[in-house]
């Protein structure tokens, strides 16, 4: 009885597997060949792809437009098991060409599950039958699905060798510190100042004020020669039709803006440079005008004293 059902279970799963044959579709040819040499390359690949067991069939659109129907990119592995499942099929094969020096260059993609692709290339010579892609028949030889390449694993990384801890250092001897001399030296005298004002600090205000107030017209000056450019061309420009008329007042427009500018630029740089040169004069007579005293020791004819000294720099 145990044979008789494994019988019955061999023949279900034959059965099975003749009536679902493995699915290829040849996707129509991509690239910048003319549409009939696209034709004869689709019919070519369709040919070589038709082995035992596979039942092959043409498709209607190429990889790209399967891939943006689906919504993915085509170089992206996820993306081709998407547009197989879309398309219901088990591999996909598609072309694209490229012209080259002496014919054209076309290459074969054979997509299977997994994402996984094979590829090859021929050059297709100027006036050779777009039909005769012999060159390409390796790729098709076992009729089967490209097996999936599984990378090496990357190396260990190896760790570094521990460095040999340095060995412990010897404590030195104290040393007794220097004693001071007992011997006491009178302190020297220097001069003293005393009631001297506060030195006020210099400001860069004024000569920032004074390089901007300058930069602002020069950049004035630059205007009004450019809007005086743009002036001889409004006095030479012709006005015969209407666009020419609409083309002078737009370069009228332009020169107005620029010297408005150049005016605006010029007035303000000279008022700031006026305002920061007051300051800048202003801050250094004042500075000058500091005064200070100072207290130092003197010798004189009868003796030895001090000298108070009131005014100039120390």
């Amino acid at each position: 009885m145990k044979h008789v059902i494994a019988s019955v279970l061999l023949v279900a799963m034959t059965a099975t597997a003749a009536a679902d044959p493995h699915k290829i579709l040849v996707l129509q040819t991509e690239g910048r060949a003319d549409a009939k040499t696209r034709k004869k390359i689709d019919a070519a690949l369709v040919k070589l792809a038709t082995t035992k067991g596979a039942e092959v069939s043409p498709g209607e659109i190429t990889f790209t437009d399967a891939a943006a129907a689906v919504g993915c990119k085509p170089e992206i592995p996820a993306c081709r098991d998407e547009v197989l499942d879309m398309l219901t099929v088990d591999e996909v094969v598609y072309a694209t060409t490229a012209r080259k020096p002496g014919g054209t260059e076309i290459e074969v993609h054979r997509v299977t599950r997994g994402g996984m692709t094979r590829e090859a290339k021929m050059v297709l010579a100027t006036g050779q039958p777009a039909d005769n892609l012999e060159n390409l028949a390796p790729l098709f030889s076992d009729g089967k699905p490209p097996e999936p390449v599984v990378p090496p694993p990357p190396p260990t990384p190896t760790p570094p060798p521990e460095e040999p801890a340095p060995p412990p250092r010897e404590a030195l001897p104290a040393t007794a510190e220097p004693q001071p001399s007992p011997i006491a030296t009178p302190a020297p005298m220097y001069p003293e100042r005393v009631d001297q004002p506060p030195v006020a600090r210099r400001s860069r205000l004024p000569i920032a004020g004074m390089i901007g107030g300058g930069v602002s017209m020069t950049i004035g000056f630059l205007l009004w020669g450019e809007a005086g450019t743009i002036q001889e061309e409004v006095d030479t420009h012709p006005t015969a039709t209407i666009g020419q008329l609409e083309d002078l007042k737009l370069l009228e427009e332009r020169g107005d803006s620029y010297a408005g500018w150049g005016n605006l630029l010029f007035l303000t740089g000279m008022a700031l440079g006026a305002v920061s040169t007051y300051f800048y004069i202003r801050g250094r007579r004042s500075r000058s005008a500091l005064q200070s005293a100072r207290i130092a020791p003197a010798i004189f004819d009868d003796g030895a004293g001090i000298t108070l000294t009131l005014g100039g720099s120390p």
